[in-house]
């Protein structure tokens, strides 16, 4: 995911934001369709900003790629058709209550999945830049040019198999808050603050618990360049021993939601039920092998629900309990088996 805040004319500033689910490996098949390696999502926001009030002016979304088209099966629907929703947003504050609204608006079935991860994300950090822009101003008056870059986030989430059990998600967050061009001499003067999280889990699949999580942060401004990592381990130190689902943003909520100073250490955090679940399918060779051993895999619904769906019942718009997709799987006739 990447997000950005640049100045726009007339006392407005534009948000943007993009998210890119890639699938480096496998295929899973779906009740249309064989999705294999590739992008699978890319989706993005553009909003316009009243710099002033922070109210929402105007809002597009645009996604390119989604998992599931339109077709017969899904009866015309697709991933986009949610999308209209979030024009409900336009004329509110990125405030406080923002966020809450944003989830009662368009979580689980209501909505997609990825584009709420991705406005998430932009509704966390904006009133951050928002502030960090004006304690700059008031410092330092400094006029910004259209275009000018105020504020960039970008998360990073990687999935890693280091061995039969084992699943390695790697997530780094990165808040960068640029300084007034017309205010320095030298690009690094541009600086003012570069925040960065990383995170490194290691979850058991025999048992999806958390084996490990290191957490680490640093705050760097044009004159700390060289600022030392900390190690912020303890904080979530408790979830070791715990599943990866359900529940693990709630969790964490309780364990960081109270500190404003870990504000961006649980942004970072938030993305790991999120990246477990977009790297399973990519460990789908596995299912296929253990089906292969047990003699299942020519046996017509031998793939198991989480293959056959490509998604948890509820988890968005096209898996909601009565998505007309399920209902195509589920009235399918069982398959014969071939004689040998």
């Amino acid at each position: 995911m990447t997000f950005d805040v640049s100045q726009a004319d007339g006392g407005v500033l534009r948000a943007w934001g993009e998210i890119l689910d890639l699938r480096k490996a496998s295929f899973v098949p779906m009740v249309d369709r064989l999705l294999t390696a590739g992008i699978i999502h890319h989706m993005t926001l553009e909003g316009r900003v009243n710099a002033a009030t922070r109210v929402l002016e105007a809002l597009d979304t645009q996604q390119p790629y989604v998992a599931v088209e339109p077709s017969e099966s899904s009866r015309g629907e697709c991933c986009r058709d949610p999308a209209p929703l979030l024009q409900e947003l336009v004329g509110k504050p990125f405030d406080a209550t923002f966020s809450k609204e944003l989830v009662r608006l368009f979580g689980g079935p209501r909505g997609c999945s990825h584009l709420l991860t991705l406005f998430y994300q932009m509704a966390s950090a904006l009133p951050r830049a928002f502030a960090f822009e004006e304690a700059a101003r008031a410092a330092q008056p400094a006029e910004r040019g259209v275009g000018e870059c105020l504020f960039r986030r970008a998360i990073f989430v990687d999935g890693f198999e280091p061995d039969a059990d084992g699943l390695h998600l790697a997530i780094s967050l990165m808040d960068y808050h640029s300084a007034p061009l017309e205010a320095g001499d030298r690009r690094l003067d541009l600086v003012g603050e570069y925040h960065e999280v990383r995170v490194l889990v290691h979850l058991s699949l025999s048992d999806l618990k958390f084996q490990s999580i290191e957490v680490g942060e640093r705050t760097r401004t044009r004159t700390t360049l060289d600022a030392p990592w900390l190690d912020r381990s303890d904080q979530v130190a408790s979830l070791v021993g715990r599943g990866v689902m359900p529940g693990l943003g709630t969790e964490l909520r309780g364990l960081l939601g109270e500190c404003p100073d870990a504000a961006r250490t649980l942004d970072a955090l938030l993305q790991i039920a999120p990246g477990f679940v977009q790297c399973m399918p990519a460990l789908s060779d596995r299912v296929f092998d253990k089906l292969a051993a047990d003699g299942n895999l020519n046996v017509g619904h031998g793939m198991p629900s989480f293959l056959a769906s490509g998604g948890s019942i509820d988890s968005c718009y096209m898996w909601r309990g009565d998505s007309p997709l399920l209902d195509f799987w589920r009235t399918q006739p069982e398959k014969p088996k071939r004689s040998a």
